[in-house]
């Protein structure tokens, strides 16, 4: 009875942290629509975007310049702080999601 009980707890215990998880992971999915802004205008400005986004120094070049382009454009935040946290949201999705 007592090994049951536990296994129990257990099952419902390991049930829990895996719902944690997914509530934790699934909003790193969705992006910022500045972050998504500049998502399309870097791959608009590198049709063959694997060499890019699977190197670092080309990926960080590539998403402050569409950065850069945008908010002087004023299609994302012009705020320095907003932009460039866009930018690092932008490069992550590229370079976790590069294809």
């Amino acid at each position: 009875m007592i090994q049951k009980t536990l296994r129990g707890r257990a099952v419902i215990a390991l049930a829990a942290a895996s719902l944690g998880l997914f509530g934790t992971l699934a909003p790193a999915f969705a992006l910022s629509a500045d972050a998504q802004t500049i998502v399309d205008q870097v791959k608009a400005s590198n049709p063959d975007l694997k060499p890019v986004c699977s190197d670092k120094g080309q990926l960080t070049t590539a998403v402050t310049a569409a950065a850069t382009a945008l908010a002087s454009a004023g299609k994302i935040s012009a705020d320095e702080a907003s932009a460039t946290a866009a930018g690092k949201e932008a490069g992550r999705y590229l370079y976790f999601h590069c294809s």
